[in-house]
């Protein structure tokens, strides 16, 4: 299990919060993003992909992608619905925010 603050240390300092949250902030629009192959499922693995697009490098979106997964996975069915994307933009700036301020501390 992925915690808050492993999450934010595999944040990748470099990464444009302004292009993930227009994305991150449509949640049928992500959820579309998301669901590469149409089976109205998001999967752990998918938001990885998506994290790797926006410069997340591969061991670091695997964990950012777990941490964010746990959170938003809000009934543990180990899928993500279209209703569970509208945290997710926050869930991001908030471990963003987390790696600026331990980065200055």
């Amino acid at each position: 299990m992925a915690s808050e603050e492993d999450a934010a240390d595999a944040m990748p300092s470099h990464i444009d919060i302004n292009d993930i949250s227009k994305t991150f902030g449509d949640p049928a629009q992500l959820f579309q993003l998301l669901d590469k192959n149409n089976d109205g499922r998001i999967t752990k693995e998918d938001l990885q992909l998506l994290l790797e697009q926006f410069g997340v490098p591969g061991a670091a979106s695997n964990i950012v992608s777990k941490y964010i997964f746990q959170q938003l996975d809000a009934n543990h069915n180990g899928i993500i619905e279209t209703s569970d994307l509208a945290n997710a933009g926050n869930i991001l700036w908030n471990l963003l925010k987390k790696k600026q301020s331990s980065a200055s501390d």
